[in-house]
């Protein structure tokens, strides 16, 4: 039983492994670096300025290709220049033009196209270079096609060019440093969309195609250069004179509305907000299929996954309002002013979540944004990453982006908020983006400006704050002397010092609540030092001892008050009574339990209640256990209900176990409902519930969230019986799912269908695994070879290890999948006896494969001639 719950656990794992999930606030699931170099990293040379590129390309949705051609007009700034490199991988190079400059050779490089002058181009001369090209892109630019399993009427294309990805698809200079004009020129078959930056010229029908012409009139950097183009519903709306646009599949059509619900209000106040007018001339969104991130803030037109759409259903646990305030917020702090290397990207990241957090204040109130600022501190301390947030040393632009640019780059400035005020904050930002508007910068540019404004040294809070790492941990502890009358406030620095973490220097705000007085007396401790003492004068004993009242610091802060005080916190601020939930839910007695059971049933704001909720859980007593089940009807807001949920899934007890299935009966939120069913996983055994699986796993709802969850709790069963169930159903409406639920069910399938006990493995779902591997969709084919290595069979080394050959330069997840795989089936293959017994199963497994690859090449040919 353990070897299996250790297989399920690993089985489970190593396929979540595979995708590359920034967890803040779940906006942003990341693709893979590509491609790890040792060493720090420093901006490029600027040799030359570009002034203007045109893109004027035609996709080809059969071939899955794009062609076209690449004009570029730049200039040298300082130096003659006898060669221009530009970046180019895989990409077909045809005729190259020059205006200004003649040529004389060109060199197609691994990753690098480079253009030979005859005579070197003096500074300042103008040139105009033009190059066809063409490419069938990995990455880069993505098609979404019938023959890939999508819906004909669903068929798209998009591009994604962070960090640096548009180098796969046409010849650029694919680094942040440079900005420049743009357009883009498609030609797209008729009846379909298409989106670019900028405005839109023209749009001229041609015969079967239909030529877009769009022009982005202020510079902007390479990776933000954005085409759609596909079959797409469309809303439309204004925010005075700019127009807004929401595109989305149209089998997403039913939720779209509810995606656009909040952009004109975002926009509205980010102006008022920031200062600074919208500064490009539209704002459009586009839902792209299997988006390989949650959001990507392409100047003037957005892309963001449609996978996060949702359904009414979902009630208060899904919405997209937050992913695009996040976007919107791109649009100046990442488009409108750009991080000049990738080191410097929490210029991007950090602001584009602090105002998100500023937006969840403006939408509902002080407590939402606190709790917003609570949940971006959680993701940085339970990260405990303490590299830098201005960081060289990354191997991959992508390993930047993680919570030290994201949670704590918000964080960041919201202490430089608090500090400074929030009108001297906004007076400062508006000066530094009107100074470095349309301009790459730096992060002393911001400290530059900060301190210009404000009249403040900031040295040391950008030193331990940006270019040090870690966060503060404090201990502190409390004392009252009743002769002297004064509170002694102890703090103790208990973070790990290192060279990139130091001691900190920081305002400590300390408020006392005593009796008689209206309001808390408020006081700054100066903390400075590994350990100091602080004493106040008051009138008398404090009722109350609340640290950073307001909340306006980034610190793991152990602090608990003494005798009544954690009551009295109960009753007073939001964040005082999270922090007061969290801290009873260390207590065992039968006070704590009533307190958070009051506060489960009474509190007025889901988050405590969802905090009571998980501290009853921790202590797990039989009357915490009882007071969640009675506190599980009173959640009307699904948050709360959810973390009730939750908590009662983790009580191994029969009475929560019940309470879960009469609830699961009534539960009306799907997602809920696959939480409960989930939990399911942890009864093996139990007939009744092996049938009520089985029954859920049949259930329809959006995106099949309870289906995927019947199926990790069979899988979780370890009970070989539920393979046909489960077989079945993944071949039913296989886009019903989403993509990755999709790719992890055929890996818990595998589990459940593998060789043991001198049982062979399921050749039903061997079979189908590898006819994955040709998958157009490399998450489909990744999941298959993590599967193959899940199923235990040896006979999959047969088309496994043909995928492990050839070496590239750029990471590729499905050959590391299959290499693993392959390890893996070496290991289980005990003698060379056994392989000799295999050889022939595996000579025909080969032959089977090379006619499913035939099958597959023939029907590209057949449609590539459409």
């Amino acid at each position: 039983m353990l070897r299996a719950l250790l297989l399920s656990l690993v089985a489970t794992t190593a396929l979540a492994d595979s995708l590359h999930v920034c967890e803040h606030c779940a906006k942003h699931q990341l693709p893979q670096p590509l491609k790890l170099t040792p060493g720090r990293k420093y901006a490029r040379d600027r040799r030359v300025d570009i002034e203007h590129l045109k893109l004027d390309v035609t996709p080809d949705f059969n071939r899955r290709s794009v062609s076209g051609t690449m004009t570029m007009t730049f200039k040298p700034i300082a130096f003659p220049l006898d060669k221009l490199e530009l970046d180019a991988v895989d990409l077909n190079i045809g005729e190259i033009q020059l205006t200004g400059a003649q040529l004389d050779d060109h060199i197609v490089a691994a990753e690098k196209l480079t253009i030979l002058f005859q005579k070197p181009v003096a500074p300042g001369v103008e040139v105009s270079l033009s190059i066809a090209f063409s490419a069938e892109p990995k990455q880069g630019l993505y098609f979404k096609t019938p023959d890939m399993g999508f819906r004909q009427t669903d068929t798209q294309l998009w591009t994604q060019g962070e960090a640096d990805l548009h180098r796969f698809w046409f010849p650029c200079y694919d680094y942040p440093n440079e900005r420049f004009t743009s357009e883009v020129i498609c030609h797209a078959p008729a009846g379909m969309e298409v989106v670019s930056n900028g405005v839109l010229l023209s749009k001229e029908p041609q015969g079967l195609l239909t030529t877009w012409h769009w022009k982005q009139n202020q510079p902007h950097v390479n990776y933000l250069i954005a085409l759609a183009c596909g079959y797409f519903h469309k809303l439309e709306d204004k925010v005075g004179d700019l127009p807004l646009a929401l595109l989305v599949p149209p089998s997403h059509q039913a939720q779209a509305a509810a995606a656009f619900a909040d952009t004109r209000k975002i926009i509205e106040f980010f102006n008022r907000e920031i200062g600074v007018a919208f500064p490009w001339d539209k704002y459009f969104q586009v839902y792209c299929l299997d988006f390989i991130a949650g959001g990507m803030e392409n100047t003037s037109c957005t892309f963001e996954a449609a996978g996060m759409l949702f359904d009414s259903s979902s009630e208060q646990l899904r919405t997209l309002h937050r992913l695009d305030a996040h976007e919107t917020a791109h649009q100046w702090f990442g488009d409108l002013l750009t991080c000049r290397d990738w080191s410097h990207l929490w210029l991007n990241e950090g602001f584009a979540s602090y105002y998100t957090v500023l937006y969840e204040g403006e939408k509902s109130g002080a407590d939402a944004m606190k709790l917003s600022l609570w949940y971006e501190a959680e993701e940085v301390f339970e990260a405990a990453d303490t590299r830098p947030t201005v960081w060289r040393d990354y191997g991959d632009p992508m390993e930047q982006f993680d919570s030290r640019v994201y949670p704590k780059g918000a964080w960041i400035l919201h202490m430089l908020r608090s500090q400074l005020g929030p009108d001297l904050y906004r007076q400062a930002i508006r000066t530094y983006l009107e100074r470095h508007r349309n301009q790459i910068v730096g992060t002393d540019d911001l400290q530059d400006v900060l301190e210009e404004v404000s009249g403040l040294s900031l040295d040391q809070f950008f030193d331990q704050w940006l270019y040090h790492g870690g966060v503060p941990e404090l201990r502190v502890d409390y004392a009252w002397d009743a002769g002297s009358k004064q509170a002694k406030v102890t703090v103790k620095q208990t973070q790990k010092i290192t060279e990139q973490v130091r001691l900190f220097r920081l305002p400590l705000p300390v408020a006392f609540t005593v009796k008689g007085k209206k309001e808390p007396l408020l006081f700054k401790m100066d903390v400075s030092q590994a350990e100091e003492d602080f004493y106040f004068s008051l009138p008398a004993q404090p009722e109350l001892v609340r640290l950073d009242p307001d909340y306006t610091l980034l610190a793991k802060i152990d602090f608990s008050p003494p005798g009544e005080m954690l009551s009295k916190q109960l009753a007073g601020d939001m964040i005082g009574r999270m922090i007061a939930a969290r801290q009873l839910g260390s207590r065992k007695d039968q006070s704590s339990v009533d307190q958070l059971a009051k506060l489960l049933r009474e509190d007025a704001f889901h988050a405590v209640r969802s905090e009571a909720a998980d501290s009853l859980k921790k202590i797990a007593t039989p009357a915490a256990r009882s007071a969640l089940i009675a506190g599980l009807a009173d959640q009307t807001d699904a948050r709360a209900r959810e973390s009730v949920v939750q908590a009662l899934a983790a009580i191994p007890h029969p009475e929560a176990q019940q309470a879960l299935e009469k609830h699961a009966a009534s539960e009306k939120n799907p997602m809920i409902r696959a939480l409960i069913v989930k939990s399911w996983g942890a009864r093996p055994g139990d007939a009744a519930i092996h049938q009520a699986l089985l029954e859920q796993l049949q259930s329809q709802t959006y995106q099949n969230s309870v289906a995927s969850a019947a199926i990790q709790a069979l899988h979780a069963h370890d009970d070989a019986t539920a393979v046909p169930a489960i077989f079945k159903r993944l071949q039913e409406n296989p886009l019903d799912f989403r993509t990755r639920d999709y790719a992890l069910a055929w890996n818990q399938l595998a589990f459940l269908a593998r060789r043991r006990d001198g049982r062979d493995a399921d050749p039903q779902v061997r079979e189908f695994l590898v006819s994955l591997l040709t998958s157009p969709k490399e998450e489909l084919r990744v999941a298959a070879a993590k599967a193959l290595g899940t199923l235990r069979d040896p006979k999959s080394l047969a088309v496994l290890e043909p995928m492990t050959a050839g070496v590239s330069s750029f990471q590729d997840p499905v050959r590391e999948a299959a290499s693993k795989s392959v390890q893996a089936l070496q290991s289980e293959l005990s003698s060379p006896a056994e392989l000799k017994n295999l050889w022939d199963q595996v000579q025909q497994l080969q032959k089977k494969s090379e006619a499913l690859e035939k099958q597959v090449n023939d029907a590209k040919k057949k449609a590539a001639a459409r």
